[in-house]
């Protein structure tokens, strides 16, 4: 049996890797900044708390793999100051690297990253591919690339084995609120339940490339089962959509049609606005040529049980 340390396991993403990770007969340990009961839970702030604390912890799991998936508060809680949630990453990645090589661990690390780090590359560098530049144009994508820079340098020193990923976008069940598909999944399901009669939306021709969550789940295990350390992939499904696909998918699997629909009219140039971008679409060839990986479930299947999901857990 694997062991595993999951960073942020407790978030959208995280849920569903320990879910993956239990099914493939793994010894999960969680952690995370908030308290918990969870008798497999450790309650660290990698960002804050001393990496020496960390360091003792990690010596007593020695974890076979540490799947570094947290994410950031800061950004929010710093009133939206992109600074601090670059510095959070960095810090966050640098104290769990510094814990690693202070604890002596032979464990591998699976650094999260996300295709937020590309940026708005023009339409004929796409699908993108790992060799591709990295040109982010928000905050969120500099923290991520700040953050895979950090552990890199860590392997280039030889103390320990990175593989860097980079996921593009997620859709599934358990999606934030604060999300595009997750957001219309909570107006359908208000309009399924006779609490609104219309499903407001903005702009819809934005095209992503959308990867069921539970897909990229495993394509982090099969990473870290079968991975090359140093060597960088991206996890994404190679299929584009936009994000009026995405709508329509949640409609149907809502029962409705779009004359339930309010397209509300975009501010000039939205699509042009420093930090949009209005094309993106990965290419999955390295992952699935060397791993095997590929995306199994379609957009209506995510889409499907993302809306189940929102109308079982009810409105906030």
């Amino acid at each position: 049996m694997s062991s595993a340390l999951v960073t942020g396991a407790h978030g959208f993403v995280g849920t569903h890797v320990r879910a993956e990770l239990s099914g493939r007969g793994w010894d999960v340990t969680s952690l995370g900044r908030a308290e918990r009961t969870d008798a497999t839970y450790v309650r660290h702030d990698l960002a804050a708390d001393p990496a020496d604390t960390l360091a003792d912890r990690l010596a007593d799991l020695k974890p076979d793999v540490i799947f570094h998936l947290a994410a950031s508060p800061a950004f929010k809680a710093a009133g939206g100051d992109p600074t601090a949630l670059v510095a959070d990453a960095v810090s966050a990645t640098f104290n769990l690297c510094r814990a690693m090589v202070v604890a002596g661990s032979k464990a591998r690390l699976l650094v999260a990253g996300s295709s937020a780090q590309y940026g708005a590359l023009p339409r004929e560098l796409n699908p993108v591919t790992e060799d591709a530049p990295c040109r982010p144009v928000n905050a969120y994508g500099h923290a991520k690339a700040a953050a895979e820079s950090t552990a890199l340098a860590f392997a280039a020193t030889g103390a320990i084995d990175v593989i860097p990923v980079r996921a593009f976008n997620h859709i599934g069940p358990g999606e934030p609120p604060t999300t595009v598909a997750s957001a219309f999944a909570r107006r359908i399901a208000d309009v399924r339940a006779e609490l609104s009669d219309t499903v407001t939306v903005g702009d819809l021709d934005a095209v992503r490339d959308f990867t069921d969550v539970r897909d990229i789940a495993a394509g982090y295990a099969e990473l870290a089962e079968r991975g090359e350390p140093g060597r960088l992939y991206n996890l994404c499904s190679g299929r584009e959509a936009t994000v009026g696909d995405v709508l329509e998918a949640l409609l149907v699997a809502g029962g409705l049609d779009r004359s339930v629909v309010r397209v509300t009219d975009p501010p000039s140039g939205a699509t042009n606005r420093p930090g949009s971008i209005p094309y993106q679409v990965g290419s999955p060839a390295r992952v699935r040529a060397e791993i095997g990986w590929s995306a199994k479930r379609s957009l209506a299947d995510s889409a499907r049980d993302l809306l189940d999901a929102v109308e079982k857990a009810g409105r906030p």
